[in-house]
């Protein structure tokens, strides 16, 4: 996996969101896709809107709660037309990720990362021993994370 990335996020709840941002949002995103550069991460957030700050002096909750309802629409659009394929870009199924390491359970998963700032979350379908390093292949992507198995 490259060693940096830029990352993109994306504030749903601005002033003067409509639709037409939305559009232009997945514009520009294809089009870092189609001119084939690479970002780690997409960081889609809802804002979070406090008294005395200017958008709550400038508009309040009135773009957030206009489009509330488009919100997961949006960013499962996001999710599948251009975070999945450039995760399948950056780390194509059979590369290895060197030094991963065992952090946590979920049921019979073994969930792991690299060392570094924001790292990508590897899942082993196995119960491995906890805060051990080991190497993994992918051999499948999820949304925002791979599977992985030990190698």
């Amino acid at each position: 996996m490259p060693r940096f990335l830029p990352g993109i996020n994306i504030l749903f709840g601005l002033n003067r969101e409509s639709r037409k941002t939305h559009e232009e949002n997945m514009h520009w995103l294809q089009k870092i896709l189609d001119d084939k550069l690479l970002f780690r991460r997409i960081n889609i957030r809802e804002v979070v809107i406090f008294p005395g700050t200017g958008l709550y002096e400038t508009c309040g909750i009135k773009f957030l709660r206009k489009n509330r309802k488009f919100y997961w629409k949006w960013r499962n659009e996001i999710r599948q037309k251009i975070d999945l394929p450039n995760l399948e870009r950056i780390v194509p199924v059979g590369t290895v990720l060197h030094g991963v390491r065992t952090e946590t359970y979920n049921g019979k998963t073994t969930f792991c990362r690299q060392i570094g700032t924001y790292p990508l979350i590897v899942g082993i379908k196995k119960r491995l021993e906890l805060d051990e390093f080991i190497n993994a292949k992918i051999y499948a992507h999820m949304l925002r994370s791979v599977v992985a198995e030990p190698v």
